[in-house]
């Protein structure tokens, strides 16, 4: 494919996306305050037992497959779908390989970008659709890293725009729980002023639904072009079916 015919279909994963998101946003809301009352449970932990200590194992063991899970509820929005609730929870049944993919994710990313930024960047851009084919292929460990590398080879630099437009606003944007002090005692509070309420609510409501699913679209399109070329993928784990 041609850069410039690269360089159109990225933009499509962003405007396709915003469609997505306009005709999807009903079904979508209640996914995405479920997944918030989830991830809320992290800052109830730390105020509860002033300390973030109690809170790391729900955040791995809970907020992440929920987090990998949601994955699959873009993924289908962005092929015609409709965003479904248990969709937010799919990486369940293959909960042991969400888990590792998502940390395997992170700690090379996390390796790459203590070295130098640059390579943590590069990391990222290569294997962030890991996750995505653990919930929607139910590919294994290796199969999931394997896949994502090959299906971003050749767009890593259309995806970076989303990447960093998803990490300037998850910067940038507030958020109505603000967590302060060290490590070991965290101060845990609430900001609800009118102008920090609804910043977070267009962060959390707007911007990263649509983000996520310009990603989803992404993942689509990078995978249809790899079965198109030929070229052969790795395959489901026979004994897990798909979550239909």
């Amino acid at each position: 494919m041609e850069e410039i015919d690269k360089d159109k279909a990225a933009i499509t994963w962003l405007s396709g996306a915003w469609d997505d998101y306009i005709t999807g946003f009903l079904p979508l809301l209640p996914v995405l305050l479920v997944q918030a009352v989830i991830s809320s449970g992290s800052f109830f932990l730390m105020h509860r037992y002033h300390s973030m200590l109690q809170a790391v194992p729900y955040i791995l063991f809970v907020v992440t497959p929920v987090s990998t899970g949601s994955a699959l509820v873009y993924i289908n929005m962005a092929r015609g779908g409709r965003a479904r609730l248990r969709d937010l929870f799919s990486a369940f049944p293959v909960y042991h390989r969400a888990i590792a993919v998502s940390l395997g994710l992170g700690l090379l990313t996390l390796g790459g970008t203590l070295a130098l930024v640059l390579p943590g960047l590069i990391i990222y851009l290569t294997y962030c659709f890991s996750e995505y084919a653990v919930v929607d292929r139910r590919t294994g460990i290796k199969e999931s890293f394997t896949l994502s590398r090959a299906i971003t080879d050749g767009w890593k630099t259309r995806l970076f725009p989303i990447f960093m437009l998803t990490l300037l606003i998850n910067f940038f944007a507030p958020d109505i729980v603000t967590v302060t002090g060290p490590f070991k005692t965290p101060v845990v509070a609430l900001d609800l002023k009118p102008w920090n309420l609804a910043g977070a609510l267009l962060k959390s409501l707007v911007f990263l639904p649509w983000l996520s699913l310009a990603m989803a679209r992404a993942y689509n399109f990078t995978l249809t072009a790899q079965k198109q070329s030929g070229e052969p993928q790795p395959a489901a784990t026979p004994d897990d079916g798909r979550a239909d």
